[in-house]
């Protein structure tokens, strides 16, 4: 059931381009799914047109009670548990599709300033680790800026 509920949620996804610290990488201006992402406060090369505030998502993962058994025999010999550092992938992975989602749904174009949290905690009950992630930042509209205004940036 799993499973189809996320291949619903990945059909209606929007896609996204996301922007590296180089400046951001290009998209297909034609495209209106795509959506530029970053953690700086401006993406280079484009303007704000609109502001529409801050976005917001969360999402909370856990693994099965045999892979939570399968890390805590493995942490008796030390290592990487990578069923775990799959969840945070996945937990962030999901945050970010959440949080893309929301500022499609408010007309925005790009996601500025985007900060991330994650908490994990552990049953002590029962095994299990839980891992959320919340990803936040400013969703905005923005255009490509004029030629002559590029090369005064």
């Amino acid at each position: 059931m799993l499973a189809r509920v996320a291949r619903r949620v990945q059909r209606s996804a929007p896609r996204c381009a996301f922007s590296s610290a180089a400046g951001g990488t290009t998209i297909d201006e034609d495209r209106t799914d795509s959506l530029y992402f970053t953690t700086r406060d401006h993406i280079k090369g484009r303007e704000v047109l609109e502001e529409f505030g801050m976005v917001s998502a969360v999402a909370v993962r856990s693994k099965s009670v045999i892979s939570d058994m399968y890390v805590a025999l493995a942490g008796l010999v030390g290592g990487e548990a990578s069923s775990y550092t799959s969840l945070m992938n996945e937990t962030m992975a999901e945050a970010v599709h959440r949080v893309q989602y929301a500022a499609r749904a408010q007309g925005a174009t790009a996601l500025i300033n985007v900060r991330f949290d994650s908490n994990t905690t552990m049953n002590r009950l029962v095994f299990g680790m839980h891992c959320s992630v919340i990803c936040y930042g400013t969703a905005v509209k923005c255009r490509p800026l004029p030629p002559a205004m590029k090369n005064t940036l």
